[in-house]
């Protein structure tokens, strides 16, 4: 008789099966290994539409397995093809997916449901529920106690010469975004059992942190009071961007592709590539497509050609096409695109800083400081994907617009029009407001944490 059935349990299990329903119905997405010897291998089936799917094997690669097995805290994959190993679902419509491998759920995959009879795709990942690397006592998963695991226990980081490079590799490994600022001397709270690394040393460019030099796992000569910490931005560094436009949503399509920048060609650019860039830039809907180096010409490399989109990819990179670097045409040819932005930061040194404008009644007005605080600046940081407000005030000179508006917020609105908003007569003088997000970029060198 199954420990489950034993009646003293059934209540625990009934709970966890209503927790495990009430996650499902709240994504679009869910993942779940089936017929392993763990949570962490065995036949990847996905929730959709309200039922389970089976994920076919026919386009499955070692990039979706690396998706599935980070959404699942199982760390790495160390094999994505055991015909038959872990039996096969029936009765189970079947769906591919193609990921590009850095995607944080399979959900932002591309996906296509098949009718065809598949074969499932399986999956061993290296570690059951053990990340090789987590953050302690943070205000949220991308910032606290930096923790590494090794020999089966979780140990943390002496922070002797600890700094930005280092900072830099940890928030990249956690799928975190940029490192806004290192925390020395157990900002985030003391460790206990083992301290695992001291000493280390990043070029900033390591994958792991385990990669950059170090003194050895269990060399140091500190204790818990010394516990290195970090803080990173909460998103991943962007793929595509928007060169020479008007405003950030606007301009030459650039995507980034093995460390550089390059352009997208325009042959087959319509508006449903359009609106694909503008869904990942955070810019409304696609109100023009560009061909002809419309915003003029790129240089560099030309990385994409022939894209052809159904319009609901999270990125260029998931859409039909050739490979990076395949093309037949030249910068002459440029595609560019214009997207519905109700929201710009004018004036300031980069695209998270400056003075506040939104589009509203068809025209660009200035956002009043009367009564601007933070409520305000994190609907603005948020809207533009530039993290969290670090200043509401700045000088960033005057708009030459003669609207404005009083803007209050909550603070949860998605959109700064949806703001209660209250018109300025025309021509009226107003003191205009401006903000600086937590992703803003600020010329300096790092600086490193010297040696005690």
């Amino acid at each position: 008789m199954c420990d489950f059935l034993k009646p003293k349990l059934q209540f625990s299990w009934l709970c966890l099966f209503f927790v495990v329903i009430l996650r499902v119905s709240t994504l679009t997405y869910f993942v779940r290994l089936m017929n392993g010897s763990n949570r962490c291998n065995g036949r990847v089936e996905v929730y959709q539409g309200g039922h389970w799917k089976k994920v076919c094997s026919s386009d499955w690669t070692k990039e979706d397995a690396n998706v599935v097995c980070r959404e699942i805290s199982c760390g790495s994959p160390l094999s994505q093809t055991i015909p038959s190993h872990f039996g096969e679902a029936h009765n189970l419509n079947g769906v591919k997916t193609h990921c590009v491998g850095n995607e944080s759920s399979i959900s932002e995959c591309s996906h296509q449901d098949t009718s065809e009879s598949c074969t499932d795709a399986t999956v061993v990942c290296t570690s059951p529920g053990r990340s090789p690397i987590r953050l302690v006592n943070g205000t949220n998963r991308c910032s606290g106690r930096v923790e590494v695991y090794h020999q089966g226990q979780w140990g943390t980081v002496c922070d002797d010469r600890w700094g930005m490079q280092e900072a830099a590799v940890t928030c990249r490994e956690m799928n975190c975004g940029n490192a806004l600022s290192v925390k020395y001397k157990a900002f985030f709270g003391g460790g206990r059992d083992q301290v695992w690394l001291d000493d280390i040393e990043c070029t900033g460019h390591e994958k792991t942190i385990a990669d950059c030099p170090h003194r050895g796992f269990g060399e140091h000569d500190c204790d818990h009071s010394e516990d290195a910490g970090v803080v990173c931005s909460g998103r991943p560094p962007p793929t595509v961007r928007l060169v020479n436009g008007t405003d950030r949503c606007s301009g030459r399509v650039e995507v980034l592709h093995d460390g550089q920048w390059g352009t997208v060609c325009d042959d087959e650019w319509d508006i449903k590539d359009a609106q694909v860039v503008c869904r990942a830039m955070d810019c409304g809907t696609a109100q023009t497509a560009k061909s002809g180096a419309f915003f003029g010409e790129g240089q560099g490399d030309i990385w994409l050609d022939d894209v052809n989109c159904f319009g609901n990819e999270t990125s260029l990179q998931h859409c039909k096409r050739p490979s990076f670097g395949e093309n037949n045409c030249g910068h002459s040819e440029d595609a560019g695109v214009i997207c519905s932005a109700t929201i710009r930061l004018i004036n300031g040194t980069d695209e998270c800083s400056g003075r506040v404008e939104l589009h509203h009644g068809g025209h660009w007005a200035s956002a009043s400081s009367v009564n601007w605080g933070m409520n305000e600046a994190a609907v603005v940081c948020r809207e533009m994907n530039c993290g969290d407000p670090v200043k509401v005030l700045g000088s960033y000179g005057a708009g030459g617009e003669q609207r404005g508006y009083q803007v209050s917020c909550s603070g949860r609105e998605t959109s700064l029009t949806l703001c209660s908003l209250r018109e300025y007569p025309s021509g009226s003088r107003i003191q205009e407001a401006a903000v600086q997000c937590s992703e803003y970029q600020e010329s300096g060198d790092l600086c490193r944490k010297p040696h005690h």
